[in-house]
């Protein structure tokens, strides 16, 4: 894992945006003291923390799964210029494009995070942590064990509530696809983590 990489891309693009680092924070709504350790290589962890990635993506303006692509030795992908300037209802209606229809019979329009990016980044990283932790479960005490199942618990629910969000923009395949995310997702810890015990 290049935590180096990461470190040295947060600190270019959180220049190259002005924030500094309490700015960045929140902005991502982060404790100030991750930016500050990213930056300067403290505390590197073995995985990457969804929920954290995704502040982090937030706040930098990335693309999701930038963090995660960072740290295994590639590169944040930025969101579109005018997209992260603007509030999203001025990221639809800008001098480029006509203001969305509003009539009830026309569709609503598309979610800034359907332009592009892996749209279930998070619910595929949550799944490889699962999965980890089941294979690692016995080197992990009860306690820290419970610790990480309710952390996963929540970022599961995270992932869904954003699949749910944009299934009425997902093509056939896509919405697929996302549906067998949502069960593999509300499959539940106890069974996976202590049944195999």
């Amino acid at each position: 894992m290049s935590w180096d990489q990461l470190a040295t891309a947060v600190l270019a693009r959180r220049k190259e945006l002005g924030l500094t680092q309490i700015g960045a924070a929140k902005a991502g709504d982060l404790s100030p003291d991750i930016i500050r350790n990213i930056e300067n290589r403290r505390r590197t962890p073995k995985q990457v923390n969804p929920r954290t990635a995704a502040k982090i993506e937030r706040a930098l303006e990335w693309e999701p799964g930038s963090v995660v692509a960072t740290v295994a030795g590639g590169k944040p992908t930025p969101i579109k210029a005018q997209r992260a300037k603007k509030p999203p209802n001025e990221q639809i209606a800008n001098r480029d494009h006509p203001a969305p229809d509003t009539r009830a019979d026309s569709p609503p329009p598309v979610p800034a995070q359907l332009d592009g990016g892996d749209r279930f980044a998070l619910a595929r990283q949550i799944l490889a942590l699962r999965s980890a932790l089941s294979e690692h479960q016995r080197a992990i005490s009860p306690d820290a064990r419970e610790a990480l199942m309710s952390e996963m618990a929540n970022s599961a629910r995270e992932a869904e509530e954003a699949i749910v969000r944009i299934m009425p923009w997902l093509d056939e395949g896509e919405r697929g696809e996302a549906i067998q995310l949502l069960v593999k997702l509300r499959e539940p810890l106890g069974e996976n983590i202590t049944g195999s015990n």
